[in-house]
């Protein structure tokens, strides 16, 4: 009776060790392929989840073209241990990746700021959203001449191609 009980503590210990090195294995699996994706486009960091369970892949997410979907994949196939790869990715051509994101916003803090420079505009009554130098400025101001203030400012912003103005005047 002791004998059974030893052995099936062996064998308890052993499919427990078992399960913590797939799960090492999937983790450094999923770092592995992360970094092969960094290397066909170092957006994929945050356009691409990547999971994986006993050596299979999952990609999930959006690249911007079939092909850059269709190198995500190869690259993610070239990693050694790598089972299968199950693509889940969608294509996305309009997909902004960090640098644009992070250019975008920069550029909305700019008009932002320079709208609150403007004496008598209340910059928390204006919205200003910005893809790729384009402004859309949106909210409500209590007159024609603050609105068109606001416009003309976020016009002088460098780095702004156009101005779309969605203010609505109340008051």
């Amino acid at each position: 009776m002791r004998f059974i009980a030893v052995a099936l503590a062996v064998l308890v210990a052993a499919s427990c060790s078992g399960a913590h090195k797939t799960a090492a294995n999937d983790a450094y699996l999923s770092a592995a392929v992360k970094g092969k994706l960094a290397t066909v486009d170092v957006d994929s960091a945050t356009a691409v989840r990547v999971s994986v369970s006993r050596g299979a892949v999952t990609l999930a997410g959006e690249a911007r073209s079939a092909a850059e979907r269709q190198a995500y994949v190869r690259a993610a196939r070239s990693v050694d241990g790598v089972v299968s790869v199950d693509d889940r990715l969608d294509v996305n051509p309009h997909l902004q990746g960090l640098r644009e994101q992070t250019s975008d916003a920069a550029l909305a803090a700019r008009v932002s700021a320079a709208i609150a420079a403007q004496a008598g505009i209340n910059v928390f009554s204006v919205g200003v959203d910005a893809r790729a130098g384009v402004v859309t400025l949106h909210g409500t101001v209590s007159r024609p001449s603050i609105a068109r203030t606001v416009v003309e400012t976020a016009r002088t912003v460098s780095g702004v191609r156009r101005v779309v103005s969605r203010i609505v005047v109340r008051g």
